[in-house]
């Protein structure tokens, strides 16, 4: 089966070719090596995906759907150190369908992130990589835990197998959350028998939560 590479083109939608930008345009043609007339799929990453075809650094438009939002989930995680293991974790998350990543400012954290621009383009290879329709949000600022809103469950070695319904997971630092950090209405969630690196923890917890 031939490989149909996918890529997200910004909405609005308002023409029959969607404009490629040059850098697209040189992955497409340079790097994949496609021609014009060959079928590419595209998503303006809000859950609208198409199939058209390649034209002159376009796509001419096809047939269109709309995708629902795999999950509504939002995973608060302080950064791993190291801007591979923060890669590893946006574009992981991303693939899996987490709606939303807040980055966590911690006391045993290094609270340091790469740059917005940088999470966003892994966000977006992430999409093109696993054919997607939805871009996950991500925000620059870094806060505490205790500014999260909604139902919001953390993380820890000694919580519960089962902590109910939520909308937000909390993971923690290498170090650990400080005591003081967690809420006391916070539910607490044990992922497993052994401790998890901090983007480990992450991916185990969005794959529960939203592939069950």
């Amino acid at each position: 089966m031939k490989h149909i590479p996918h890529t997200v083109v910004p909405a609005p939608w308002q023409e029959d070719e969607l404009d490629l930008s040059v850098v697209q345009w040189r992955h497409l043609t340079k790097v994949l090596r496609l021609r014009r007339g060959e079928e590419v799929s595209y998503t303006d990453g809000l859950g609208t995906i198409g199939s058209g075809l390649l034209a002159s650094q376009s796509i001419e438009r096809g047939e269109e759907r709309s995708v629902a939002r795999p999950s509504t989930l939002t995973l608060a995680v302080a950064p791993p150190a190291g801007k591979d293991r923060q890669r590893f974790l946006v574009e992981k998350l991303a693939e899996l369908g987490v709606a939303r990543l807040v980055w966590l400012s911690t006391e045993h954290g290094k609270n340091r992130v790469a740059s917005a621009t940088k999470v966003f383009s892994w966000v977006l290879s992430a999409v093109e990589q696993s054919r997607g329709a939805w871009l996950m949000e991500t925000s620059p600022d870094m806060i505490p835990l205790g500014e999260l809103r909604g139902k919001v469950v953390v993380c820890v070695p000694d919580g519960l197998s089962d902590p109910g319904d939520f909308d937000t997971v909390a993971i923690g630092p290498e170090g650990g959350f400080a005591g003081t950090e967690i809420p006391p209405d916070a539910s607490l969630w044990r992922l497993g028998s052994t401790v998890l690196r901090v983007e480990t923890a992450a991916i185990v917890a969005a794959a529960r939560a939203i592939v069950g």
